[in-house]
């Protein structure tokens, strides 16, 4: 049986080690029903409103996933919205698998979402369905 190694511990590949999944959705309601969703699901997930607590939250500890809304407002003054957070998540971890949720997923939106190597969702936001892509997502960058 193979080991990998999950940080700075020995693991056996025959343990599912849960995944830590981010949720940036600045929508109360949105952001805690999805969250249960994924968790019902024995996912371990962290929930943000905005960007500057997304990226606190990812210096926290490792995120195997990032779902990030695109229509966060601008905090403190600041204009960060979901495309400014998903270019510092990509210049934080290139790989880092990324869903995107949008209100209207228009040819421009679903072009930039496919250069980022990003899967988009358009709202309302169906939880079975976001929880069988975050299954997708895992089983593809899942170690070997």
């Amino acid at each position: 049986m193979a080991t990998i190694r999950m940080k700075g511990r020995a693991k056996s590949e025959a343990v599912d080690m849960p995944s830590r999944l981010l949720l940036v959705d600045p929508y109360g309601g949105s952001r805690e029903g999805l969250g249960a969703a994924l968790r019902s699901g024995g996912l371990l997930v962290e929930t943000a409103a905005s960007a500057p607590e997304a990226l606190a939250k990812m210096q926290v500890g490792e995120v195997d996933l990032a779902i990030v809304d695109l229509d966060l407002p601008p905090t403190h003054g600041l204009a960060e919205d979901g495309w400014d957070l998903v270019d510092l998540l990509r210049a934080a971890r290139p790989a880092l698998p990324l869903i995107l949720i949008a209100a209207d997923c228009e040819p421009h939106t679903q072009a930039e979402a496919l250069r980022l190597g990003a899967r988009l969702l358009e709202k309302p936001i169906n939880p079975r369905e976001l929880r069988t892509l975050v299954s997708a997502l895992r089983s593809e960058t899942a170690p070997a």
